[in-house]
């Protein structure tokens, strides 16, 4: 058998029962592993390459070891992540500043009526990103990480406010795991609100209930998403383009919901929707509900949930 096959069937068996574990719930593997040590990856396909036309038991042995041996490595670090990362929220913020002695880098954005319409675009590497509280302001933003760096840009034209919240770590090449920062992020509940993320490897749970989101893209590689919508716009788009990733989205059970997926390799979950004429999948309510929620979903290897609460 070719070494080049082993590789790959190696590889496409792992990724695909890491991903089935996941959909169990039996373990819970963080992807930006894979992120972090990419240049693993490069060493392997070197191996590989180079004893590609050697048909020899050494070689077919060598390329299934040094495979299973980084799989192994990256699936150690993957399921005890939390355990090492030294970076705990507790809710005794005491407690927290003595566990992490972690710098907290701040920022604000204060208020205007004059702004009717926000365009939030938050772009970061490998992070946690969380929204499930609001401020007087128009924005803030908390960070914990030893090297978290972020900018906060604003235009303004009219009513119409634009908000650029970018991390500025290119140019820092950092491998240890504290180094991954928690970013919270504060939205005022006034506004309609325009919201993009985008990130390599990390997390992001955003309990955006209480907010007038009329658009939310999401693009992500190793991530894992976790939103929920509210139903205070009459009609909202949503947009997730996604690599190696877990998609959960919570929408009100009145909203009526269609959804269009354009990915084949990936595995959905859509309690409550029925499978329409052009092969998307909508609520029974679609037609009739005031609220609607549209959403398209691209990806390669992602799992995609919608729950209806």
């Amino acid at each position: 058998m070719k070494t080049d096959r082993i590789f790959w069937g190696i590889i496409l068996v792992y990724i695909g029962g890491i991903i089935l574990l996941e959909n169990f719930n039996m373990i819970d593997f963080s992807w930006r592993y894979i992120w972090r040590f990419w240049p693993l990856v490069l060493i392997v396909t070197g191996i590989n390459i180079l004893f590609a036309k050697r048909k020899t038991v050494l070689a077919t042995t060598l390329i299934a070891g040094v495979t299973i041996i980084s799989l192994g490595f990256i699936t150690y670090k993957g399921l005890n992540n939390d355990s090492n990362t030294g970076i705990t929220w507790s809710n005794d913020d005491e407690t927290e500043v003595e566990k992490e002695s972690k710098e907290l880098n701040a920022y604000t954005e204060t208020y205007d009526p004059r702004f009717k319409i926000v365009k939030l675009e938050v772009s970061g590497g490998a992070s946690s990103f969380v929204i499930d509280e609001y401020t007087d302001n128009l924005f803030e933003a908390n960070i914990k990480g030893a090297k978290a760096r972020y900018i906060l840009k604003k235009t303004e034209q009219d009513s119409i406010v634009n908000l650029d919240f970018t991390t500025n770590n290119n140019k820092d090449f950092n491998f240890k795991d504290e180094e991954y920062s928690k970013v919270k992020l504060y939205l005022n509940t006034t506004p309609i609100w325009d919201i993009s993320l985008k990130m390599g490897a990390g997390k992001a749970t955003f309990n955006l209930e209480d907010y007038k989101v009329r658009t939310l893209d999401l693009e992500g590689g190793a991530a894992k998403f976790d939103i929920k919508l509210g139903s205070l716009q009459d009609s909202v788009s949503l947009n997730a383009e996604t690599g190696v990733a877990k998609v959960v989205i919570k929408i009100p059970e009145n909203s009526g919901c269609l959804i269009e997926n354009t990915s084949e390799l990936s595995s959905r979950k859509f309690d409550g929707f029925k499978e329409n004429e052009v092969g998307d999948y909508e609520t029974p309510n679609f037609k009739t509900a005031k609220h609607k929620i549209y959403i398209n979903f691209k990806g390669g290897l992602s799992d995609f949930e919608v729950r209806r609460y």
